[in-house]
């Protein structure tokens, strides 16, 4: 499953408006409130078509809410009234169950899949039930909110026997579920003991964990610690919750990525996360993670998951240096944007509209206040009004002060203060 073409109509913040994605990678740019969450929540929205109607239980399709509806602002007789816009539409097309398919979510009305699109589902679920090895889709949505933390305060059960489909329990909802995963691997590692041999679709999480996190070389559930556990190239053995944030951010959701893969397609075995296709839609992916590896978690994610095609938000120059072309998405622009073969100084100048990132915001305020010193230094020493030189060092002193923790700084500004005759500063 692949979605194409995305198009939205009165959702949130966007009047309407169109987005072509690539088949494996897109990241959206952005300021503060262009709309990338947004884009990323219509997608899960036209994702979550598949899982119309009635499922079992803790899957649930997302839907557009009441709140979805876009705001219109409208002042008569100087009275503010907002007004929420309808119909809201979310259009989407690309590929399910290998074919081009077109489908609609509308809010003006209860929500409904298209037909299309329940046919297709329908198909899936009686292959599945006839134990069929039909290829079904991995979608997930990983929010802000996935930094996963879990309380030790009972032993973990191992997963019961549960259907393919448990791939898809939480699948889009932004904190995700830890618990599922770690109870999969416990019950994974158990059975791999019982039979003796390898399991695959285990030994097919582990692989993608250790391809996508870098200094680490192995995960597995601990029987006698009863806790997942990883290890670090250097020997370091740690728990899952005690590991950094970053550490922990990753690999959680790799794992969680890989762990709904294995679930809806067991044929597979350990070709699981590589085979398995799909949709993931992540919002920040540099969420909590070190500048050296922001420089190389997309191609990690595109190398461990090459059939998945990912959406992720960033406002990280590291992530947008990373991109290849067509896989960058400037919500601030109408035009596809290409990714700079830039430094990270000019990415964040011209792409992300940083003025001068070389220098700190405190270094370019100081050289304007500065700047305006000499300026005013110079206005003072053309006049001879008392009053007019009082304001003066009045206006010389207001621009000092914010910097009177740099010593160097302001003692400079005070001899030149001095030079031109103005006296000390009170």
């Amino acid at each position: 499953m692949k979605i194409h073409r995305l198009e939205v109509t009165n959702f949130r913040g966007f009047s309407q408006r169109n987005f072509t994605l690539s088949d494996q990678f897109n990241v959206l740019i952005g300021e503060n409130g262009a709309g990338k969450t947004a884009v990323l929540d219509a997608l899960a929205i036209g994702a979550g078509a598949l899982f119309a109607g009635r499922w079992s239980e803790g899957i649930h399709a997302p839907s557009i809410n009441p709140g979805d509806a876009r705001r219109v602002t409208y002042l008569k007789d100087g009275i503010a009234t907002v007004e929420q816009q309808f119909p809201v539409h979310v259009n989407c097309s690309g590929l399910v169950g290998f074919e081009e398919r077109t489908w609609t979510h509308t809010r003006d009305s209860p929500v409904h899949a298209t037909q299309q699109m329940l046919d297709v589902v329908s198909q899936w679920r009686m292959q599945v039930q006839a134990g069929v090895d039909v290829l079904l889709p991995v979608v997930a949505h990983y929010g802000t909110g996935r930094l996963w933390l879990q309380k030790r305060e009972q032993p973990i059960e191992p997963a019961p026997p549960t259907s393919r489909f448990a791939g898809y329990v939480d699948f889009l909802d932004p904190t995700s579920n830890q618990k599922l995963l770690i109870q999969w691997f416990k019950k994974m590692e158990l059975v791999q003991l019982q039979q003796g041999r390898i399991i695959g679709a285990l030994e097919a999480v582990k692989t993608a964990v250790v391809r996508c996190m870098a200094g680490w070389k192995r995960v597995w559930f601990d029987i006698n610690q009863d806790d997942l556990l990883a290890e670090a190239e250097d020997g370091r053995q740690l728990p899952f919750r005690m590991l950094s944030d970053g550490v922990r951010n990753m690999l959680a959701m790799v794992a969680d990525i890989a762990y709904r893969a294995a679930v809806l397609n067991p044929h597979l075995g350990e070709r699981a996360a590589e085979q398995t296709p799909g949709i993931v839609l992540i919002d920040e992916i540099d969420l909590h993670l070190h500048p050296k590896w922001q420089r190389r978690v997309v191609d990690d994610l595109r190398t461990t998951f090459p059939q998945v095609q990912f959406v992720a938000t960033t406002h990280s120059p590291f992530i947008i240096q990373s991109l290849r072309p067509g896989e960058l998405i400037n919500l601030e622009e109408e035009a596809p944007s290409e990714p700079p073969s830039q430094s990270i100084e000019d990415i964040a100048e011209q792409v992300m509209g940083v003025e001068v990132p070389q220098r700190s915001e405190r270094y370019q305020e100081m050289m304007k206040a500065a700047e305006e010193y000499y300026r005013v230094l110079q206005e003072a020493k053309a006049t001879t009004s008392p009053e007019q030189r009082e304001a003066l060092k009045r206006r010389l002193d207001a621009l000092s002060e914010p910097f009177s923790d740099n010593v160097a700084y302001h003692a400079f500004l005070r001899m030149e203060r001095e030079a031109a005759g103005l006296g000390e500063e009170p």
